[in-house]
């Protein structure tokens, strides 16, 4: 299964998720550097050879065109999860701000879901950015039990990582970016590639 495939991809999964922290000094890299991983981590499922070759050849093609995904999939979710947070110690545990936080922490994962598919479109088609949008919209609510599937495991990996920091320095520089990203792209890359590369 899927836990076997991790073990067989560990070490590539280990250098890959070190070129994209290297990638990610420079902040404004980020979001080129996560489409580069999602390249890589699709090619790693698809037993391509040489996906550190893939890897700098998605970085340096998308570099550009991902600045406004990142915009979009990585400030985004994490304002609308700072709401969340104000308004959860604004509460106090009680009242309608509960249930505002509840609200804002579900937009934070259908954001997440919509970046897993955009960065994903993003290194496997060239789409146009509303083309990339519309579809990574579209494909949560037409593909529900993958939204709550292999995303919702990419999206509780990341938290945990976030979450138990500064502990998890560790597991960070190890898998802490690649293991999300590959657990993403096992789900949403059959998807891809059936609904939008075929067509």
């Amino acid at each position: 299964g899927f836990v076997r495939l991790c073990f067989e991809k560990l070490l590539p999964l280990i250098v890959l998720n070190l070129l994209f922290l290297l990638t990610c000094l420079p902040v404004v890299t980020v979001s080129a550097g996560w489409t580069a991983l999602c390249s890589a981590c699709q090619g790693l499922l698809l037993d391509e050879k040489q996906p550190y070759r893939r890897f700098w050849s998605s970085f340096r093609a998308n570099y550009l065109p991902s600045l406004l995904l990142g915009v979009i999939f990585f400030a985004g979710p994490a304002a609308i999860l700072y709401g969340c947070w104000f308004y959860f110690h604004l509460s106090e545990g009680a009242g309608i701000a509960v249930a505002i936080s509840c609200f804002c922490l579900i937009c934070s994962y259908l954001l997440w879901c919509a970046g897993s598919f955009a960065f994903s479109m993003q290194a496997r088609v060239k789409l146009k950015l509303s083309a990339l949008l519309k579809n990574a919209f579209t494909l949560i609510f037409r593909c529900p039990r993958l939204a709550l599937g292999w995303l919702l495991l990419s999206f509780v990996l990341t938290a945990a990582v976030i979450l138990l920091l500064p502990y998890s320095f560790p597991w960070l520089a190890l898998l802490g970016a690649a293991l999300p990203c590959f657990t993403a792209s096992r789900g949403v890359l059959p998807v891809i590639d059936d609904l939008i590369v075929k067509e």
